[in-house]
């Protein structure tokens, strides 16, 4: 744990504006976010090095399904995805994080060293064609659609394959199992990539 704590130092020390990266959150052993906590604080500075223009974003999925369950819930009542606001996300995702136990003995909680927390919704079927309309227009030729005639027998072209892709895709309900981290090597079964294009 100290060497990454000596890597998070070096880079910022390198670059007076850094952006970092915690994935996995909930897996860290427990302790490991209390080290990082005196480079949340309004420190001028902490081992001589300055982290008031160092940004920390931390990932997690620990409320993951309390934030499928409730947009599930709101959807069902009537409600649209865009009419869900940042104040309840964040309400869920903190009342998740305290009670789950994997993070509650964290100081940066207890301290409030976070500054907004920030919801990564489900995706529907709607989103997830989206990823793969956009990825089999990159693709092109590769896919046989630019080649057509008119603009819009390629966009039926398009959205005729990002449905086979959809329905390629897992879903739980509504929502994607994997929001469109599957799309690319579906996309790859519709528009077979020349193995020159994969270098």
């Amino acid at each position: 744990i100290n060497a990454e704590y000596g890597e998070v130092i070096t880079h910022v020390r390198k670059c007076r504006y850094s952006l970092i990266v915690v994935d996995e959150v909930e897996k860290m052993p427990a302790g490991t976010l209390d080290g990082i906590s005196a480079y949340l604080d309004i420190n001028v500075q902490v081992d001589g090095v300055d982290f008031r223009n160092t940004i920390f974003i931390f990932l997690s999925n620990t409320a993951g399904n309390p934030i499928r369950d409730y947009v599930n819930v709101q959807l069902e009542t009537g409600r649209s995805r865009s009419s869900l606001t940042i104040l309840e996300m964040e309400t869920l995702i903190q009342n998740t994080l305290y009670k789950s136990g994997e993070l509650e003995q964290s100081s940066i909680l207890s301290r409030y060293q976070m500054d907004a927390f920030i919801p990564m919704l489900p995706l529907e079927r709607r989103h997830v064609k989206l990823c793969a309309a956009e990825l089999i227009k990159q693709r092109g030729n590769k896919c046989g659609c630019k080649s057509l005639a008119t603009l819009q027998s390629e966009t039926e072209c398009i959205e005729s394959k990002a449905d086979d892709v959809v329905a390629e895709i897992n879903f739980s309900g509504k929502f994607s199992r994997s929001g469109c981290k599957k799309v690319y090597t579906k996309v790859n079964l519709v528009c077979p990539l020349d193995k020159r294009d994969e270098l």
